[in-house]
């Protein structure tokens, strides 16, 4: 009678210590970046990348979202298995000498909790942050009127490709425009986007086109709607806002690409 006790008495016991371990996978946060998927990541990444466009739309910018990329080489999340990390890049084009206060507006911006640190030695200015689940954020002025901002996912599981929110009908009328007014024709198209956090979406539609720099460039200045804010003339890049909508053109050697994008 007494050891069937003890085998009662341990069945009850390893019952709940099951029942526990069950409910703390299924409710607790993961306590490792290993134990979440490239997929777990990417609304953190997303979410990251829309608060910081967001941050910096206060002033003339001209925002670039690129899709997500796969880093190469592999990454093992232990001796025997492999992962896959990924990285989205943000790259906001600015006027030049407003990049170290575009990061300073930015770190106070940002939530608390990302522990954002922006760092200025000479000419060289940084920022950090983190975006939590494991997201690590990194950035600063890549050249004089150009910021850029990367989300990196770390090394993960990848069971399953991922998936980007392509908006519905994106509006590629400010692209268009600009095409039509440089006299570009068979352009290639493709939209990036991501979700934002009080609905909607971000998303840039770009188009690259083949064509005479030198003559592009010696027409950019037409090609702005009335009223827009010019952010950038250069040789190579033209940035302007118009409205809503931000729009690029960057022109390299016979390439020309042109980019517009609406905030959330």
């Amino acid at each position: 009678m007494k050891f069937r006790l003890i085998v009662i008495g341990v069945a009850a016991w390893v019952a709940v210590i099951g029942a526990l371990a069950y409910h703390s996978l299924r409710n607790d946060p993961p306590t490792a970046r290993e134990q979440t998927t490239i997929a777990d990541a990417a609304p953190t990444v997303d979410e990251a990348l829309g608060r910081i466009a967001r941050a910096l739309a206060a002033d003339p910018v001209v925002a670039v979202l690129s899709p997500y990329h796969k880093i190469n080489g592999a990454c093992e999340i232990t001796t025997i298995r492999d992962g896959a990390r990924f990285e989205r890049v943000l790259t906001v084009y600015t006027r030049a000498g407003a990049e170290p206060a575009a990061l300073d507006r930015l770190r106070a911006a940002l939530p608390p909790e990302y522990r954002t640190v922006v760092r200025h030695k000479n000419t060289a200015h940084t920022f950090e942050a983190d975006a939590g689940n494991f997201v690590a954020l990194r950035g600063g002025v890549e050249e004089p009127g150009r910021l850029r901002f990367t989300a990196d996912t770390g090394c993960r599981p990848y069971p399953e490709p991922l998936r980007e929110p392509s908006p519905p009908a994106a509006d590629r009328a400010a692209v268009q425009a600009v095409l039509d007014a440089l006299r570009l024709t068979g352009a290639q198209w493709r939209t990036t986007s991501l979700p934002c956090r009080a609905g909607g979406l971000l998303w840039t539609v770009h188009a690259t086109a083949t064509g005479s720099a030198p003559a592009v460039l010696s027409r950019l200045g037409e090609t702005a709607a009335s009223g827009a804010v010019v952010v950038q003339a250069r040789e190579d890049v033209y940035a302007y806002q118009s409205g809503a909508v931000g729009v690029l053109v960057r022109a390299t050697g016979s390439t020309v690409t042109v980019s517009a994008t609406t905030g959330c």
